[in-house]
């Protein structure tokens, strides 16, 4: 992995309501950079931005209109923030939509289908009702 790779994957982007550390890798896979910037990955557009971004604190200290200055140049955004609120609703559908298909997977896993025995009766059901007796 190369400096602006391991750079990009470590700052973490605080933003209220994420939980946990959130990366600029996270925020903008290659994918979505691809689609909206003039580069192929995150990393890539701050290794050719030309300013030195080593650390949360390197990336925090660019001045605010020049680093709008190249967003706007080189994205199909006005600026800093609306870039940054794209890759932020972005991540968050991804993260829902990852929760759902979760919880649909544990749904199928407690559902109970019905088994037809030999003498007809419903063991299934009979078992859960014992079980829901019993407090198990």
């Amino acid at each position: 992995m190369g400096e602006a790779e391991t750079t990009a994957a470590t700052l973490d982007v605080e933003i209220g309501g994420l939980g946990g550390e959130v990366t600029l890798a996270d925020l903008f896979p290659s994918s979505w950079v691809e689609s909206h910037c003039q580069a192929a990955s995150i990393s890539e557009f701050l290794e050719e931005s030309g300013f030195a971004v080593e650390d949360q604190d390197s990336f925090e200290s660019i001045p605010p209109h020049e680093w709008d200055r190249y967003v706007e140049s080189n994205t199909e955004f006005d600026d800093w923030q609306g870039m940054l609120s794209a890759g932020v609703e972005r991540y968050v559908l991804e993260q829902a939509r990852a929760g759902e298909r979760a919880a649909d997977t544990a749904d199928e896993v407690e559902t109970v289908d019905e088994v037809d025995t030999t003498d007809g009766s419903d063991s299934t059901d009979t078992e859960v009702e014992d079980s829901l007796e019993a407090g198990v």
